[in-house]
């Protein structure tokens, strides 16, 4: 049995923002949103080295980044984009060990930057990535963009959240509910900044008829996840479910950049 991933990745800048520092890319084998850390254009740098890593596992998909609206132009160039690296992929390859290896591919390219120009100091991203190998996916984790499962009309967040907020309510300090509203909310506690970072590795037996969810805190941050669910129900279509996550973003008040990429495993 063969598997594929029918994704589709939607990114706006918000109502508040001047520059959007969210990247993403869908395509049929590999899905990722990253969101940056650093201010502009520190953030949209690191976000687009991280994604163009990713997307040399999977060339044949779509990366959505927008144009930069501020006018600006970032001091330092993006590293070179990857060479096409599906060759190197064989039956049984583990995918897990293949987004670590390539996240640590970035990581380096984002510390060169940060060590060449002082202006970088401090870049980082989030990064959610899933990948499809064969009949297994992997989903890779740091910061906190977020993962969603929607197995059987089951509806799970797969991701934990990399913050202090997070391991307030962990410890029974906040609840869930308090954590939405936390002053604190946004503090991240380790992300891909040329630093060293521990990833979150989690892998799915690939079933047909699952849809995933990748998304920026833009989304999750303020629209519930009751209404994601319901919007990952009811809409059929990922790229139709994809910008309609959006919209409800925007409709909340999207004070921060949204990204989403919606992805549905099939047989082929």
């Amino acid at each position: 049995m063969t598997f594929v991933l029918r994704a589709a990745a939607v990114t706006d800048i918000g109502l508040s923002r001047m520059n959007n520092e969210d990247a993403a890319y869908a395509g049929p084998r590999l899905a990722a949103v990253a969101d940056g850390i650093g201010g502009m254009p520190a953030g949209e740098l690191a976000s687009s080295v991280v994604i163009r890593e990713l997307a040399s596992l999977d060339p044949d998909g779509a990366m959505a980044s927008p144009a930069r609206t501020n006018g600006s132009d970032p001091a330092v160039q993006l590293p070179p984009p990857a060479e096409d690296r599906t060759a190197e992929f064989v039956d049984g390859a583990d995918p897990a060990s293949v987004l670590r290896d390539t996240i640590a591919v970035a990581n380096r390219k984002i510390r060169a930057i940060t060590d060449s120009d002082q202006d970088s100091d401090g870049m980082g991203t989030t990064v959610t990535a899933l990948l499809l190998l064969g009949d297994r996916l992997a989903l890779l984790h740091v910061g906190d963009s977020r993962g969603y499962r929607l197995h059987d009309g089951q509806f799970d967040q797969i991701t934990r959240d990399d913050t202090y907020v997070q391991t307030l309510v962990d410890e029974g300090l906040i609840s869930e509910a308090e954590a939405r509203s936390h002053p604190r909310r946004s503090i991240v506690m380790q992300a891909v900044q040329g630093l060293e970072y521990e990833p979150t590795c989690t892998v799915f037996p690939a079933r047909a008829g699952d849809r995933y969810l990748l998304c920026s805190d833009g989304l999750s941050d303020v629209v519930e996840d009751a209404t994601i669910a319901d919007a990952l129900t009811t809409e059929p279509e990922p790229i139709h479910c994809a910008q309609l996550l959006v919209a409800l973003a925007l409709h909340a008040g999207a004070p921060d950049n949204v990204t989403v990429v919606v992805a549905d495993v099939a047989e082929v």
